[in-house]
């Protein structure tokens, strides 16, 4: 499930499910590994592109990916 989060954006709920995991087993490498992964997330960059749901904000995106980057 905290994959399943995690792909969706939803990275705290991801981060809960993950430390709770690691509560039960301290040496489980996989979500060790996914903890630091997630805590080096920009979670306003993600939450941009995760509620990018009109028109609006499609063709602020585009304009975003076509500016120049100097």
């Amino acid at each position: 499930m905290a994959k399943i989060y995690e792909n969706q954006g939803h990275i705290e709920d991801a981060l809960k499910i993950y430390k709770e995991i690691l509560k039960n087993d301290k040496t489980n490498q996989e979500v060790q590994k996914a903890i630091a992964r997630i805590t080096n997330i920009d979670t306003k960059k993600v939450s941009y592109f995760v509620k990018m749901h009109t028109k609006e904000h499609f063709e602020a995106f585009e304009k975003w990916l076509v500016k120049p980057w100097s």
